[in-house]
């Protein structure tokens, strides 16, 4: 029996992965440079520079700017040294291939300096990946049986919606800028000990198969004056835009966007009329595509006259997925080894996350990495991690992800400690539903004749809670629709329980 197939190109997520690493770096002091009396904090921006898809395994590279901040010898000035620390991670991803797509994400944790002796130091960080790994692959559908011929053949269809991803790309992303700075404590002898940036979009438009992309960078720049040597910050925004050519986008689609910085390199220099911020910064673009497919699929079939074989798999489709929020609260106060008197430069990251679906909890282990001033004068780093959780409605058992957005913390120097403070949002994703089961065989039975009836017949029976027409045509070896004509039923939807339901047999 030959079944109607079409078939869907998409591309699907087949890992993901969320890890943590850990490289250091020993260095010596510059002969420029005074030797170390004592170290105050360690300052770094991650960058990524390649992204190789292995098989079941990807490898991402690239390099830690780290900045360590000392104060000279016989109680001198503070000084900072830039190092580089170079890394490549291998993140397990089983079932990707060569020639699939890879986006990463990835996020300097905490980074430490600590003295070997007054003129060598050692740097050490940690930073989390966030890889997701895409591969094209085209799926079959089964949308109905070409019967023409077969007396007594019932077929199940059913409507399906699949939020698909249609296509998609990756494109770098750069800008370069310099801001001319105010304020007469800014000059070009201020060195950057950090800089990052976040991206927002704030207009993106599909036209034919371009994806017109508009929105800002905004970004800071932790500095250490060269006249007063106080730590200051410097906080920009820049505009972008980009145009993306996707094939396979149309007109009306909805655009996806996802950022992930590359480098952000903030330079001060003098200039006649002032000193000036030189920003550089590199990104990775990936958008997505995702349409909306409504597909009509063939998910159960019988013959009132022929014993025949079925045969049901899952369909590779992506499921319609619920996005589930949770909202947590975080108050607490972080006891800082020395009694902290001014926050000079605060990030708080997301060191794991996940759900428990069954539960209704999610949790995060937030990395909170602090330099502040004491009230003596000097400066100090403090790494802590801080866990929090959030609830939602319980659901039943199943694999979940979990993000969490922690931007809604504040922090502040209260008596001496840190306090932070404010909402924690998690968002849990789960299948809205069963997997769904298609017809991929059916093959009647031709030496196998159901037993036809001598004479008309006809039963009475109160309905099941959540039993449907099909389900009683099946078990009474009827057509569905003499069911919905015998008792002038709208469709063949599940029956109100206790229904008293009139069920023709076939003569």
């Amino acid at each position: 029996m030959e079944l109607i197939k079409s078939r869907c190109l998409q591309y699907i997520p087949v890992a993901r992965a969320s890890t943590s690493h850990e490289e250091s770096l020993d260095a010596i002091v510059p002969d420029t440079f005074p030797d170390i009396e004592t170290i105050c904090c360690a300052m770094g921006t991650i960058e990524v520079r390649e992204k190789l898809v292995q098989t079941d395994r990807v490898m991402v590279s690239g390099s830690i700017r780290g900045t360590l901040v000392y104060r000279g010898e016989n109680n001198g000035p503070l000084c900072a040294l830039e190092c580089a620390i170079p890394f490549a991670a291998l993140v397990e991803a089983r079932g990707c291939k060569q020639q699939d797509q890879v986006f990463a994400k990835a996020t300097l944790q905490r980074i430490e300096g600590r003295m070997l002796n007054p003129r060598k130091f050692t740097l050490r960080a940690e930073f989390g990946l966030e890889t997701v790994v895409c591969t094209a692959q085209e799926c079959e559908i089964c949308e109905g049986i070409r019967a023409e011929g077969q007396e007594g053949m019932q077929t199940l269809i059913q409507e399906h919606r699949f939020p698909t991803t249609v296509c998609m790309r990756e494109k770098s992303l750069s800008i370069h800028e310099d801001l001319r700075l105010g304020g007469e404590e800014c000059s070009g002898d201020d060195k950057v000990l950090r800089a990052s940036a976040g991206f927002a979009t704030e207009d993106v438009r599909v036209i034919a198969n371009k994806v017109m992309l508009r929105g800002n960078a905004k970004g800071e720049a932790i500095v250490l004056r060269g006249s007063t040597g106080q730590i200051a910050k410097e906080t920009f925004t820049l505009p972008f835009s980009q145009i993306i050519e996707l094939e396979g986008a149309e007109d009306g689609d909805d655009a996806l966007v996802d950022y992930s910085l590359k480098n952000c390199q903030c330079t001060m220099m003098g200039g006649e009329s002032g000193p000036v911020l030189q920003c550089d910064i590199s990104a990775d673009v990936c958008v997505r595509i995702q349409r909306d497919l409504r597909k009509q699929v063939l998910t159960d079939a019988f013959s009132t006259n022929w014993e025949c074989t079925l045969k049901q798999s899952p369909l590779e489709m992506p499921a319609a997925q619920q996005q589930v929020p949770a909202a947590g609260e975080v108050r607490c106060v972080i006891e800082t080894p020395e009694r902290a008197a001014v926050l000079w430069d605060a990030s708080i990251t997301v060191k794991n996350c996940g759900a428990i679906a069954a539960e209704g909890t999610a949790h995060a282990g937030l990395c909170v990495s602090l330099v502040y001033g004491t009230e003596e004068g000097g400066l100090m780093q403090h790494t802590q991690i801080v866990e929090c959780e959030g609830r939602f409605a319980k659901m039943d058992p199943c694999e979940c992800r979990c993000t969490c957005d922690p931007s809604g913390l504040s922090l502040s120097c209260v008596d001496g400690a840190v306090q932070m403070a404010g909402p924690v949002e998690f968002t849990v994703a789960a299948p809205a539903g069963s997997p769904i089961l298609q017809v991929t065989s059916c093959e009647l039975v031709e030496s196998s004749p159901k037993t036809r009836r001598t004479k008309a017949s006809l039963i009475l029976r109160r309905a099941e809670g959540g039993e449907t027409v099909w389900q009683l045509a099946k078990t009474f070896n009827t057509a569905p629709q003499q069911i919905v004509d015998a008792n002038h039923l709208e469709d063949g939807g599940p029956l109100p329980p206790g229904q008293l339901v009139m069920i023709p047999f076939q003569r």
